[in-house]
């Protein structure tokens, strides 16, 4: 067994071989590794990483992901946040197609939050440019983000590549969506609540 920083539980574990290619090699610096699976033995995580170890298969010389991570965000709707989250794990393993894809359902679910439920997406979005839920600088945003999880449904994958740099634009795009929406008038609203109650104290 191999100790690691396990990228999923962020602890530091052992990892046990759970599966292994031992019919081909990977050449790494002239040394001879097997293609392979390994769980982390941390009893509250038990996830897979992939490994290329040694045909001994007791010692993992380098694993795939490095770091999985995806981003809390405070004062936005749990199913939305939950969305938005596991967008940023998909890009956090190079899950770029699958980050994109959920940045488009999260737009379409903020707009389903604020009773706009009807139409297709680029619908829902002009109607919540309407309503002030978003502006119109907001509106191209949640465009762009549209586009982009069209591109991912519909297009050729093999002529239309989708890049890192891709979807890190599209998930910046998504971040500053559900600032603007949730989490800035929250803090706004903390902001005001803290200021009226100091003033009711002073007075």
């Amino acid at each position: 067994m191999t100790s690691l920083i396990c990228p999923h539980c962020k602890g530091y574990s052992t990892f046990s071989v759970v599966w292994a290619d031992t019919t081909t090699y990977a050449k790494s610096g002239g040394e001879s590794l097997y293609d392979s699976a390994s769980r982390c033995n941390n009893p509250e995580c038990k996830r897979v990483i992939g490994s290329w170890v040694k045909p001994d298969k007791e010692q993992i010389v380098d694993y795939w992901p490095r770091k999985v991570g995806g981003k809390e965000f405070l004062d936005v709707p749990e199913h939305i946040a939950s969305t938005a989250d596991e967008a940023h794990l998909c890009m956090s393993v190079g899950a770029h197609r699958g980050a994109i894809a959920l940045a488009r359902a999260v737009v379409e679910a903020t707009a389903k939050h604020h009773g706009i439920e009807k139409g297709m997406l680029d619908k829902k979005i002009v109607e919540m440019a309407k309503q002030g839920v978003i502006s119109d600088a907001m509106k191209d945003a949640a465009d762009e983000i549209r586009f982009a999880g069209n591109e991912v449904a519909h297009a050729d994958l093999a002529e239309e590549p989708i890049t890192a740099a891709d979807a890190e634009d599209v998930l910046e795009l998504m971040d500053a969506v559900l600032t603007r929406v949730y989490q800035e008038p929250a803090q706004v609203a903390r902001v005001r609540a803290r200021r009226q109650e100091r003033k009711g104290e002073q007075s």
